[in-house]
């Protein structure tokens, strides 16, 4: 029986349970692998949305696995469906550290989408991503820093503490803006969000002196 029909929405379920034995049943047998591939160009987007996000768990444990089925997702971070797009998201989010060039090809779309995203949730991951990105070298660092300050005060601060965290995971590619990074610092920590002054103070004690 095709494992297509062991998911969440094919069992008719409100909860992510059946997604969850999938991904567990292909760590274990990757070549069932290719059925969730084969429906990412689904329209039933139910479905859709069950296989991205059996690639968003299996992308949690072992992202190599996924890895060379990026494009498929990476066409999905701006379907009109709002969960495809944030398994999706989060499943490049997750990826990127693996496929940094794939990333930043399209980096100049994902951030434009950052600032026309409704959903709260998409946005998040764009953030990350764009961390994660910023980690793997510093030619991507160069290039998404200034989205990642600008990302700061987007939307009433609501992204910060994602924002503070892809900064200090990707320190060593920022030398040339430590200065402004601790400028930037001072202000986060009176924050009136303990979360966000709390990131904050972990960013101050990754700059060097």
């Amino acid at each position: 029986m095709s494992i297509i029909f062991q998911l969440s929405s094919q069992r008719k379920e409100k909860s992510e349970q059946g997604n969850r034995f999938v991904s567990a049943l292909i760590q274990q047998n990757p070549e069932f692998l290719s059925e969730i591939i084969n429906c990412l160009n689904s329209e039933n987007y139910a479905l859709l949305g069950d296989c991205v996000e059996v690639c968003t768990m299996l992308s949690e444990g072992d992202p190599a696995l996924i890895a060379p089925y990026s494009d498929k997702v990476i066409a999905l971070v701006q379907h009109k469906n709002t969960r495809v797009r944030w398994e999706a998201m989060h499943t490049i989010a997750l990826l990127a550290p693996l496929i940094p060039d794939l990333v930043f090809s399209v980096w100049e779309e994902m951030e434009k989408q950052f600032f026309s995203e409704k959903s709260v949730i998409v946005r998040d991951y764009i953030v990350v991503c764009a961390g994660n990105l910023a980690k793997s070298g510093m030619q991507y660092a160069e290039k998404i820093y200034p989205f990642l300050i600008t990302a700061l005060s987007a939307y009433q601060t609501h992204h910060a503490k994602l924002v503070l965290e892809g900064l200090k995971k990707s320190i060593s590619n920022l030398s040339g803006y430590l200065d402004e990074m601790s400028e930037i610092v001072e202000i986060y920590l009176q924050h009136p969000k303990p979360s966000i002054r709390k990131a904050a103070l972990q960013l101050q004690k990754s700059i060097p002196r």
